[in-house]
């Protein structure tokens, strides 16, 4: 469209309100066959939703731990539901933006870690990336120190009962990651490419 944007037609959002609301949070589990009927209809509406080609992976794996006919429905299960519930929500009230369902060449490539200490990293931008008021179009370098309740909660070999994994503080970092370079430049509707060595904050 010349707006850029597209909207689903009434009867695919009304259709998606269907399939969520004939899931209650409190349903423990349901049957193979409508498990797979809801599986292939969100797949087919996620096109279209932006962000929703990642929420499929415990569904997934409900599907593969099925008992017989049947299928649990866990919290991860119910997170997903929860995730497209707040996508309903969002396509009802705007217009999804192609740039949010399209990725482009990437405007910028950064790399970043962390640890228990703290976490790091650095952005490479494109020369036509557009810097915000009072930066220049120059690498990023950006690095904090954990709260000191952050570090005495993580898990060790002498803290095995902290509640908070190295995974969480690398998921941790890459979301600063994104905010480093949203600080300093303009990065709506531009596709950003973030590397890291943690498989769980790259997945």
């Amino acid at each position: 469209t010349v707006n850029m944007t597209i909207s689903p037609p009434p009867h695919r959002v009304e259709r998606l309100a269907e399939i969520l609301a004939s899931i209650p949070i409190d349903q423990k589990r349901t049957s193979v066959r409508k498990w797979h009927k809801v599986l292939g209809e969100l797949r087919s509406m996620a096109l279209a939703l932006p962000g929703a080609r990642h929420l499929f992976s415990h569904m997934q794996l409900a599907l593969s731990k099925k008992i017989k006919s049947r299928v649990n429905l866990g919290r991860g299960v119910h997170d997903s539901l929860e995730d497209f519930r707040w996508l309903l929500e969002d396509i009802k009230r705007r217009p999804t933006r192609i740039a949010e369902l399209v990725p482009l060449l990437a405007s910028a490539e950064g790399h970043h870690d962390a640890s228990g200490k703290g976490a790091g990293g650095v952005w490479f931008p494109a020369k036509h990336l557009v810097p915000r008021k009072g930066y220049r179009n120059t690498p990023v370098l950006w690095r904090l120190k954990w709260p000191q309740h952050i570090i005495d909660d993580l898990v060790t070999s002498s803290n095995p009962n902290g509640s908070i994994s190295n995974s969480d503080l690398e998921l941790a970092g890459g979301l600063l990651h994104l905010e480093a370079i949203a600080q300093c430049f303009d990065t709506r509707e531009r596709t950003l490419l973030s590397k890291t060595d943690n498989l769980n904050t790259l997945f």
